[in-house]
């Protein structure tokens, strides 16, 4: 993997991990027993166990016994607790002093945790200076309908109207470290699924990237500059922050209130004290294997995953509040934001299978194309394409009637159109990489795929014969977007699904409280971010690129707000 230096000087990987999901890495918490063989259903989850009858065991289901005051070397008190140095628990950290509390922030890692760089919000100052209108009514109801009406829908309305205000706060700390923030201009236009313009991305003036995006990668942009900018305004505003200091065990008191944190490693254990509270900001449990299994395995199914630094979502802020009474969200199994992220782009050419077979409309978001593709044989896909594939991509683009993640550029601005150039570049480097596999005729272009030569040539030939007549009686995909595949050189791109995140959690109210089986709130306990249930179902909606992001903003400002003691009214609402 390569290596890259980030804006606080120490090194961070190249983040795409290989095939599979490692396994989690739990060794911050001795007491989590190893992966455990897959469940073909999980039962539906209404307390913080399964606990069924005959049920697989989780290991998590056995809680620790308590740590002893013995081994609790140290003490620290605070007025609020925050687990995680995420982009929700600093925006929490931050949040909470400014309401007048006292926050620290433990932080298992030796600095700040995060990936990418889209964040969604409605109603920001920078959509009003750009003239950029939307309907986030539509929006919410678009968003219900993908979750078949399994969320809780006062969340979606609070994040509606309180997502614009807190991002604008975000903006605002964001320029004061000389940071820029842009509107993203690739999300996909199409007429029956459409995305919407929401989406914003941080990026530093003069800090020589080129808007690439490669590999989780991109110089100067997104989280990678954001989360070093927020983190400094954290330390100047006297928030304390102890790294390497893994959250291992709440404590609670008789009445069952959450009175602090155990952190660190055996031996050597600090108690936090909360005397207002604790907010668990500890990002989602991707990289533990078997809570994936558990809350949603079709998830295992990702070529590859992405996190910052690797590998450290592994669910202890879950697992935490379930061994102190919380519950997960009753709808299962949990939404995974799974995109084509790990392998070439995708755009909105012939995809073909491993028997290079066509097996889709190919006009489809990322998260479908990354779903149906872990149907097919040996979850191999294609995309096909030839020597005038790209410059088509950018007029499709520029026209208005395409795009998309790894369709569109990650980090195209709005107003500068698709820069060729830059998909040129990135074309050269996936095919020096193997990602791109490129002939000058249709049998090798197969051979290369290691897919059957004649099945393949009668496949791009049926296609080329639909292109011809702007009718794909087939798969149904619009005409303007059917084009022959016949000037060499011809192009493969290796399509490769990367989990990113799974974005179901801990069950929540509108008061950001840890609720437990029978929806009580858990006194004192909070939860924000990744790690919070109850907003996403089945499967994770691309209307609005950056949800997830926006989302932590929010939900982590109003947590530092509620848990300060002050009403989250001081946060304008949407005025729209």
């Amino acid at each position: 993997m390569d290596e890259e230096k980030n804006s606080k000087g120490f090194t961070r990987r190249n983040f795409i991990v290989g095939s599979a999901i490692g396994a989690a890495g739990l060794t911050s918490m001795g007491y989590l027993a190893g992966c455990s063989p897959k469940q073909a259903q999980p039962p539906l989850n209404n307390g913080a166990a399964p606990g069924t009858s005959g049920a697989k065991k989780w290991s998590w289901e056995t809680p620790p016994n308590p740590i002893s005051a013995n081994d609790i070397k140290n003490q620290q008190n605070a007025d609020i607790v925050i687990i995680g140095d995420g982009l929700s628990g600093l925006c929490a950290a931050i949040a909470a002093k400014e309401a007048g509390a006292n926050p620290v922030i433990i932080e298992k890692n030796n600095s700040w945790a995060g990936r990418g760089g889209h964040i969604t919000g409605f109603g920001t100052k920078t959509q009003a200076s750009m003239g950029i209108k939307i309907n986030y009514r539509q929006i919410i109801r678009e968003w219900i309908l993908w979750a078949q009406g399994r969320v809780k829908e006062d969340l979606l309305w609070l994040f509606a109207h309180k997502s614009g205000a807190s991002l604008d706060w975000v903006i605002d700390m964001a320029k004061a470290k000389g940071l820029a923030v842009a509107m993203w201009d690739g999300y996909y236009k199409g007429p029956d699924y459409t995305e919407y313009p929401t989406t914003h991305f941080f990026y530093k003036p003069g800090a020589g990237g080129d808007f690439r995006y490669e590999n989780g990668v991109a110089v100067g942009l997104g989280n990678d500059v954001l989360l070093p900018a927020l983190e400094e305004t954290a330390k100047e505003k006297g928030i304390q922050i102890f790294y390497n200091t893994p959250a291992v065990q709440l404590v609670k008191d008789g009445n069952g209130a959450v009175t602090g944190v155990i952190g660190g490693a055996q031996g050597n254990y600090t108690q936090f004290n909360a005397a207002k509270g604790v907010i668990i900001c500890s990002g989602d449990y991707a990289s533990n294997r078997e809570m994936v299994e558990r809350y949603d395995p079709f998830a295992l199914n990702a070529d590859a995953q992405i996190y910052l630094p690797n590998k450290c979502n592994t669910g202890e802020g879950h697992i935490m509040a379930l061994h102190a009474g919380g519950a997960m969200q009753k709808v299962e199994p949990h939404a995974a934001v799974i995109h084509l992220e790990a392998g070439a782009a995708s755009y909105g050419f012939l995809h073909v299978n491993g028997m290079g077979m066509r097996y889709k409309n190919e006009d489809v978001n990322t998260q479908s194309k990354s779903t149906t593709k872990a149907y097919e044989k040996g979850n191999i896909a294609w995309s096909v394409y030839d020597a005038d594939g790209l410059t088509e991509v950018r007029d499709q683009v520029n026209r208005g009637i395409a795009g998309g993640l790894f369709y569109g550029q990650t980090f195209q601005q709005m107003g500068k159109g698709f820069d060729l150039a830059q998909e040129e570049k990135t074309l050269e480097d996936h095919i020096k990489s193997g990602k791109v596999v490129t002939a000058n005729t249709i049998e090798e272009l197969a051979a290369k795929m290691n897919v059957p030569v004649e099945t393949f040539v009668e496949t791009v030939r049926r296609y080329n014969e639909l292109a011809a007549s702007k009718n794909d009686v087939d798969f149904g995909k619009r005409a303007e977007l059917m084009l022959p595949i016949a000037k060499p050189p011809f192009y493969a791109g290796k399509l490769l699904s990367t989990l990113l995140t799974v974005v179901g959690g801990l069950r929540t109210n509108t008061s950001c409280q840890v609720l437990d089986a029978e929806d009580n709130p858990i006194p004192n306990l909070y939860v924000a971010g990744a790690a919070a249930g109850d907003f996403f179902a089945n499967d994770y909606p691309t209307i609005c690129p950056g949800i997830g992001h926006g989302r932590c903003i929010t939900f982590g400002r109003l947590a530092g707000i509620i848990a300060a003691g002050q009403s989250i009214d001081i946060v304008p609402d949407l005025k729209v």
